[in-house]
């Protein structure tokens, strides 16, 4: 991550991240559990508690995007209660972490990210929330806690994303040549534009020469 001047530049570039990787949000987790559950027990699901739970979690999104925090938390609160065997009961305090970073309350959006890792039964979900976690965590200086959730095996899909990760908490740790060579990987593994990536990548520039080729 950049060496920023102050906190609240910190915040704004995780804001930023947050926003530029909308291909990992989580309204297109929950839609692809769909597949992940089968239709006919998909089907089922949703004709009991599922949806009531799903109901819960539309009001939720309905609240954030009308700036409603109290009613947000409230449905929050019942979902993760009531309705916590439901995958919306994680995908409530995703939602809800992002809120809070939005807010630049970067401890609540933590808790809400391991409420969510504990919650989540989809593996994807739980990835998601253990990626958002890392970059959080970085956010707030701690990133070798951040390396020990992403130094370990993850599905390919994550790869980009959790080499940038990896990138961002080398960094922060002054290990510039494994940030490097972390962002070269995730770059290359992107799929596709990535101009927020290569803005970080190239803010490193280039390896610094060796100590005896320097004195050669």
């Amino acid at each position: 991550m950049t060496e920023y001047v102050t906190d609240e530049q910190q915040v704004e570039a995780l804001k930023k991240w947050w926003a530029e990787n909308g291909r990992y949000l989580i309204g297109g987790v929950v839609l692809g559990l769909a597949i992940l559950f089968g239709w006919n027990g998909w089907k089922d699901y949703k004709e009991n508690r599922g949806k009531t739970a799903s109901g819960l979690y539309s009001q939720l999104e309905q609240a954030v995007a009308a700036g409603d925090a109290q009613r947000a938390q409230a449905l929050q609160g019942q979902l993760v209660d009531d309705y916590a065997a439901t995958p919306y009961a994680a995908a409530a305090e995703l939602t809800m972490a992002r809120l809070a970073v939005e807010k630049d309350d970067l401890a609540t959006a933590e808790l809400n990210l391991r409420s969510a890792i504990e919650l989540a039964d989809q593996q994807a979900v739980r990835e998601l929330a253990q990626l958002r976690l890392a970059y959080v965590l970085t956010a707030e200086g701690k990133a070798e806690e951040a390396l020990s959730i992403l130094d370990r095996d993850w599905d390919a899909a994550w790869t980009s994303l959790r080499e940038e990760l990896r990138g961002d908490a080398y960094q922060a740790l002054g290990k510039l040549d494994v940030a490097r060579q972390a962002y070269d990987k995730a770059l290359l593994t992107a799929g596709g534009p990535a101009s927020y990536l290569q803005l970080k990548r190239d803010a490193l520039g280039q390896s610094e020469p060796a100590n005896e080729e320097r004195a050669s």
